[in-house]
């Protein structure tokens, strides 16, 4: 994702309500300026369906595009309905590409 911070626009801070995507940290609203791909593919993975659509008219489909196809955090049942929603070829997904061969040792 290039540049997501500057995508996003600083007064975008998150309502109270997006606090359960983020359990393991202490919520403050501004997960998505702060930490923009996280913050996507948190609501992605988890989010109901009126928080995605939230976060989408804020950052946007090219932005939304962008972490889905660079997201290794993403589960495959989640990436294959962005790629339907957003028209993303799997094979432009990290999640769909081949893994590396593992490093030989010794």
């Amino acid at each position: 994702m290039t540049n997501a911070k500057s995508e996003i626009k600083s007064q975008s801070l998150l309502p109270d309500r997006f606090r359960v995507y983020f359990w393991d940290t202490s919520f403050t609203g501004h997960e998505l300026i702060n930490w923009p791909m996280h913050t996507i593919e948190r609501v992605l993975e988890y989010g109901q369906w009126k928080d995605v659509r939230f976060l989408r008219k804020i950052v946007g489909d090219e932005t939304m595009r962008s972490v889905v196809k660079s997201s290794r955090r993403l589960s495959p049942r989640t990436v294959n309905l962005w790629t339907i929603l957003l028209d993303i070829s799997k094979r432009e997904t990290s999640c769909f590409q081949k893994p590396s061969p593992p490093i030989p040792i010794g």
